[in-house]
């Protein structure tokens, strides 16, 4: 397994932060790669799955574990590829707000070569990241990609 590990510190109230990136509709709007999220079932929090169509693949995947303000976890359907498994946590306060993020990919490659690949998303990441704290601290961002993004 390989993992991609970050964590970013977002001027704003733990409350406000949590429920933005907890809204999976919202992450076309800081994760340039991402192009869409559509809810594919009825759940609310923990069993809600989504199709995530991405600049070069389309994605399923779930939510296996919703905590209020602290944790969100989201991984990859069975049979998709790569199997992924997102892990957000949060810590603030009213002020400040820190997300310790940590993505763990299954891929079928010796590690070595695994590491080599892994070099552009952790960078992709890492500059996601970035776009959501100008997002939410400012209202507004411009992505990778161009497009322009108000909050």
């Amino acid at each position: 397994m390989l993992s991609i590990s970050n964590s970013i510190s977002i001027d704003k109230p733990l409350s406000d932060v949590f429920a933005f990136v907890s809204d999976q509709g919202n992450n076309p709007k800081w994760n340039y790669y991402v192009r869409s999220v559509e809810k594919i079932n009825d759940e609310e929090g923990i069993g809600a799955e989504y199709l995530q169509i991405r600049k070069k693949d389309k994605q399923k995947f779930n939510v296996i574990v919703f905590k209020e303000n602290e944790r969100i976890i989201i991984q990859s359907l069975p049979g998709q590829r790569p199997s992924v498994r997102r892990d957000l946590r949060f810590d603030g306060d009213e002020k400040q707000t820190t997300i310790h993020d940590q993505i763990d990919f299954k891929v079928p490659l010796p590690k070595f070569l695994s590491s080599l690949i892994l070099k552009g998303p952790q960078k992709g990441v890492k500059q996601n990241l970035a776009k959501l704290k100008i997002l939410l601290e400012t209202g507004h961002v411009v992505l990778q990609d161009g497009r322009e993004i108000n909050y």
